[in-house]
C-alpha cells in the first residue's frame, strides 16, 4: 500500500471524466435520500459526528459514474466525495479509507480501488479539531453495470472513529433526472474538480472486497504515481474547489 502525489513522475495514467462527459449518463444524477446540504453544488447528505453530542460532521455527495484510464485500459467507476469536519473535538478523529464500502443491489460491497484526498497519509487519515478533510472515492463497476442507467441506486456505508465511539452509517443514493438538480440554489458547472487534493492512494488489496461480476484481472500491473487529468464535458464551467 503506497500514497502516489498526482505530481510525481507517472508510470500509470489515471485520467477521471466527469459525470456528463460519460455517454449514458448525460439525463442522471444521484440524490441521497436525505438532502440536507450541498457539497460545491451536488446535493449532499450532512451527518452530525457524534449524533448524540455533534462536535463535527460528515458530508456525502456523489459525482456518479466517471472513467479511471491506467495504461489504455478505461475502468468505470462510481465516485463519492466525503467530507469529513471536526469543529470542536480536542481528540482527534482517524478514518481507515479501507473501511468505507459501496454497495449495489444483487453485487454485494466493494471497497475503493483508488482514493484521492489532502492528506498524504492514506488509507488512514486524522481529523483534529478545527481540521476538514476532503476524501475521493472510487469504485470500480461491474462489468454488467457501466452507465448511471443500469444502476438505480446505491448505498456508501461509511465510518469515522471519535474518542467516545466508532460512528458508523449509511448514505443512500437513489438516480434521480438531472433536470430536477436546477431546483436546487447553488449552480452545478461541470466537469466538477475531479479529485479535490494531489495525494492518490491506490489499495492493491481492493479486489479481496470487490462487487461480484468485477473481473479482477483488469487491474494487474505496475503501480507508480499516477498522472491525473480531467477530460470529456458536454457543458462548459467547471470550477476547481
Amino acid at each position: 500500500m503506497r500514497t502516489l502525489s498526482s505530481f510525481g513522475v507517472s508510470t500509470v495514467l489515471v485520467v477521471l471524466v466527469g459525470m456528463l462527459g460519460c455517454a449514458g449518463n448525460l439525463s442522471y444524477v444521484y440524490n441521497p435520500e436525505t438532502v440536507n446540504a450541498t457539497v460545491a453544488g451536488l446535493p449532499a447528505e450532512r451527518t452530525p459526528i457524534p449524533p448524540e453530542r455533534p462536535q463535527g460532521a460528515v458530508a456525502v455527495t456523489s459525482y456518479g459514474i466517471t472513467q479511471l484510464r491506467r495504461d489504455g485500459m478505461v475502468i468505470p467507476a462510481l465516485h463519492v466525495r466525503a467530507i469529513v469536519t471536526n469543529d470542536g473535538d480536542d481528540t482527534p478523529w482517524t478514518l481507515d479509507t479501507t473501511e468505507q464500502r459501496v454497495a449495489i443491489a444483487g453485487e454485494g460491497q466493494s471497497r475503493a480501488m483508488y482514493v484521492n484526498s489532502d492528506v498524504g497519509t492514506l488509507p488512514k487519515v486524522t481529523i483534529a479539531r478545527h481540521e476538514r478533510r476532503v476524501l475521493e472515492f472510487f469504485f470500480p463497476l461491474p462489468d454488467r453495470m457501466r452507465n448511471a442507467s443500469s444502476i438505480p441506486r446505491f448505498d456508501m456505508f461509511w465510518q469515522v472513529n471519535t474518542p467516545e465511539r466508532t460512528v458508523a452509517s449509511r448514505t443512500s443514493f437513489e438516480r434521480v433526472a438531472w433536470e430536477s438538480m436546477f431546483a436546487y440554489n447553488e449552480p452545478v458547472g461541470w466537469p466538477q474538480w475531479t479529485g479535490y487534493g494531489p495525494y492518490w492512494w491506490y489499495d492493491p488489496s481492493y479486489r479481496s472486497a470487490a462487487f461480484i461480476h468485477v473481473h479482477p484481472s483488469a487491474f494487474y500491473g505496475p503501480v507508480g504515481s499516477p498522472s491525473v487529468g480531467l477530460a470529456g464535458t458536454s457543458t462548459p464551467g467547471g470550477t476547481r474547489r
